[in-house]
């Protein structure tokens, strides 16, 4: 297992990772069509964006070489509400289905608190679809349900719950 900083040559990796753990984890909860239309060279745009930026919160995680999950984060984008009140935000968490259950995420999360910490970011929040089974990971590792919201993809409705953590430093 290896957990490092990501870098612009990753982007095709992490775009890769992203698209088949959407349409692997959110199969029976997001619309098919939706997923079925996901395309990884437009989520590498996107990634390679990202990526080209001074300072970023990415990191991936590989096996074998190959990148198997990667994690994103930043400042908080929230304005209003009880989420505002924190600093940080994972932005995005996703592993490939066989890299799942292995560590992998907590190592993940780990390194981009150090990152967060290094620049001040003392608290955070994740916003997780309700019925994704991976939301558990987030409440195991002390997240609290916060806030909740409604949001469309692919033309249906679906709950999203807000986990916050007021201190990271019991994630460090």
């Amino acid at each position: 297992m290896n957990i490092r900083k990501a870098t612009i040559n990753d982007a095709n990796g992490i775009a890769t990772v992203h698209v088949e753990s959407w349409k692997t984890t959110y199969q029976g909860i997001v619309p098919s069509s939706y997923l079925a239309q996901l395309r990884v060279s437009e989520r590498e745009q996107n990634w390679r964006r990202g990526l080209q930026q001074q300072k970023h919160h990415i990191f991936v995680a590989e096996e074998d070489g190959k990148v198997c999950g990667f994690i994103s984060g930043g400042s908080n984008r929230a304005t209003k509400g009880k989420e505002a009140d924190y600093e940080g935000e994972i932005y995005a968490i996703y592993l490939l289905k066989e890299a799942q259950g292995k560590g992998y995420g907590t190592k993940l999360l780990e390194a981009l608190v150090r990152d967060f910490r290094s620049d001040g970011i003392c608290s955070m929040v994740v916003w997780v679809l309700a019925d994704n089974p991976s939301r558990q990971f987030y409440e195991r590792l002390g997240g609290k349900k916060i806030a909740e919201e409604v949001i469309n993809i692919g033309g249906k409705e679906l709950n999203e719950w807000c986990y916050g953590w007021r201190s990271i430093e019991c994630l460090a």
